[in-house]
């Protein structure tokens, strides 16, 4: 299937609820082991979710059925109105291109330059100008607050940094979904506050849809307008900050601590 067809076939949509991602009934096992149990999940537009759970609990396992690098055992999982199980190898590669990844550790390649990190994501998209590569190279690099790091390597940055040009690379081929995975892993506070900070600023700026995957709350009470926590395979409890931060459940009040 050639990409045009593929486009024509997965345009990206919400569905009838405005939904962007709806999961019902998701059940992932290993052997025996049951890591998802007729899970559920709803992300709307320009939302930000949350997950939370123990070390363990399934949230990778979650985000990896999402974008189709595991496939469930059972349920449903669509994506921009796709059926994720359904689609074949190449659908499924077209339509990622909708969908950013923040990873914990910032993935950016040691022997290219921030511009060419920042580049590197459009090798497959032959359909921008050099002078608006150039401009969208710029406009990314302005909205994380490091426009004067184009031509630094990797080496020369920090670790909040990183982050930064992490996002601004994801952000370059302007995905409708961004996936953040302990996005503050490793920071020192202040900078583990600028950088959920800048995740909501982002929010704002681009209007994406986001799911957070992180231990850290501070990181949750800045960017999350709803939360889910993954306990026992299940959904266990959903709702803002404020109103789990509340609440009289011990599974729900050993993650929010004296937060």
């Amino acid at each position: 299937m050639n990409e045009a067809a593929v486009e024509s076939v997965i345009p990206a949509t919400v569905d009838s609820s405005g939904s962007v991602i709806e999961v019902r009934n998701l059940r992932k096992s290993f052997g025996d082991h049951v890591v998802l149990r007729e899970f559920n999940l709803s992300l709307k537009e320009e939302e930000t979710l949350a997950v939370l759970g123990k070390s363990g609990s399934g949230k990778s396992v979650l985000i990896k059925c999402i974008v189709g690098l595991i496939p469930p055992d059972a349920g449903e999982i669509r994506v921009l109105g796709k059926s994720v199980p359904d689609l074949e190898a190449e659908e499924l590669d077209f339509l990622r291109r909708d969908l950013g990844f923040l990873f914990q550790w910032g993935a950016l390649y040691d022997s290219m330059t921030v511009r060419e990190n920042l580049i590197f994501p459009l090798r497959k998209h032959g359909d921008k100008t050099r002078q608006q590569i150039a401009d969208k190279v710029e406009e990314v690099l302005e909205s994380v607050g490091l426009p004067d790091a184009i031509d630094l390597m990797p080496a020369e940055l920090s670790g909040g940094m990183k982050k930064r040009i992490a996002l601004a690379r994801t952000l370059m081929l302007e995905p409708k979904i961004i996936f953040y995975d302990e996005p503050t892993t490793g920071l020192d506070p202040v900078t583990a506050k600028e950088i959920s900070e800048l995740i909501r600023e982002v929010q704002q700026q681009y209007r994406t849809a986001s799911i957070v995957i992180t231990h850290d709350m501070d990181c949750v009470r800045i960017t999350a307008d709803r939360i889910i926590l993954l306990s026992d395979g299940i959904n266990y409890a959903e709702g803002s900050y404020h109103t789990l931060k509340r609440s009289d459940d011990p599974e729900v009040k050993a993650f929010f601590g004296n937060n």
